[in-house]
């Protein structure tokens, strides 16, 4: 599948079980599960993806990362986390190229295509032999629709699943190599 017609969400989202849960008042525990069909707002999302990003730290997990903010100005802010993450980790950010990015920080960027699926997605994948976990959450509403860019709808599902990590994790692997190896 070429990386414009990826869809992490779609591909993922169906293997999970359950009903979708509105996260929006939602004791921290339930973001916790460790299997969860979800709508919920930025705030979830971030808290839902430090818990992980949190083992891979606490853990120094070797495996590989996969991370989709939807634009790489999006991951300004966290940018230090996944930096430190790349002592111990492959880690690999996903996004539209809207802003300059350190090409020797390692981390290895995939600038998105125009109007490809993943914009639309914000996702993290870690899959290291000893945890596995994904947090994918389409965006409903896309940039510029609310006045705090905090206010946007997600419907997502997170998993610990190795059946559903291996997929994500097949499906993102075969677009992280150098440009000049896909040719």
């Amino acid at each position: 599948m070429n990386i414009k017609e990826l869809s992490l969400f779609n591909e993922c989202f169906g293997a999970v079980e359950g009903e979708t849960q509105n996260l929006g008042n939602a004791h921290l525990s339930r973001m916790q599960a460790s299997s969860i069909k979800f709508e919920s707002k930025v705030p979830q999302l971030e808290y839902m993806c430090l818990m992980m990003e949190n083992m891979v730290l606490m853990k120094k997990l070797k495996g590989n990362v996969y991370a989709g903010f939807q634009k790489f100005s999006r991951a300004k802010n966290v940018i230090e986390r996944f930096q430190a993450m790349t002592e111990y980790s492959n880690v690999y950010i996903f996004g539209e190229e809207d802003a300059p990015v350190d090409p020797n920080d390692g981390i290895h960027y995939i600038a998105l295509p125009p109007n490809s699926e993943l914009v639309r997605e914000w996702f993290l994948v870690i899959d290291a032999p000893n945890f596995k976990s994904m947090m994918v959450a389409y965006d409903l509403d896309g940039f510029g629709v609310h006045e705090v860019e905090e206010g946007r709808n997600f419907r997502g599902a997170k998993s610990s699943s190795p059946k559903v990590i291996n997929h994500a994790s097949s499906l993102l692997e075969k677009h992280t190599k150098p440009i000049t190896e896909l040719a």
